[in-house]
């Protein structure tokens, strides 16, 4: 299994995983760093592919995904609760937040989980990180 410097983790609902998605790939083409955007999207075949210094995938198995966690220098992702609790789990206690503008709950659970240590970042943020804005 590979060690990659950024992980994205996008799961949730379209049009926000859509969106979010291009935003941190965006970042990270910038960035120009080995990097991973796990999209969140079961299937019956894994679905992979390359974009410069960007891989991303479908999904990985629960022993490849705690190693890519575990392994990472930024952590990327929604603040879903079953997302920040496999962080939890793994006893993981970094990782940029990214809660979806306007799911009260996402909100919520990123300012709780400030209080522990992880930072929160509005999607618009990215935009300004990568100049967009």
């Amino acid at each position: 299994m590979n060690i990659y410097k950024n992980v994205a983790i996008i799961s949730g609902i379209e049009p926000h995983r859509t969106i979010l998605q291009e935003k941190l790939l965006a970042l990270f083409l910038k960035k120009n760093e080995k990097s991973l955007i796990l999209e969140g999207k079961p299937s019956a075949s894994i679905n992979k592919r390359h974009i410069e210094s960007v891989t991303i995938i479908s999904h990985l198995d629960d022993n490849d995904l705690a190693f890519v966690l575990q392994n990472a220098e930024n952590i990327y992702c929604r603040s879903g609760y079953s997302t920040l609790m496999d962080l939890y789990a793994l006893g993981i206690n970094h990782a940029i937040l990214i809660p979806t503008p306007g799911q009260t709950e996402q909100e919520y659970l990123a300012e709780y989980f400030a209080i522990k240590g992880f930072d929160t970042v509005k999607q618009n943020d990215i935009d300004k990180l990568i100049g967009y804005i």
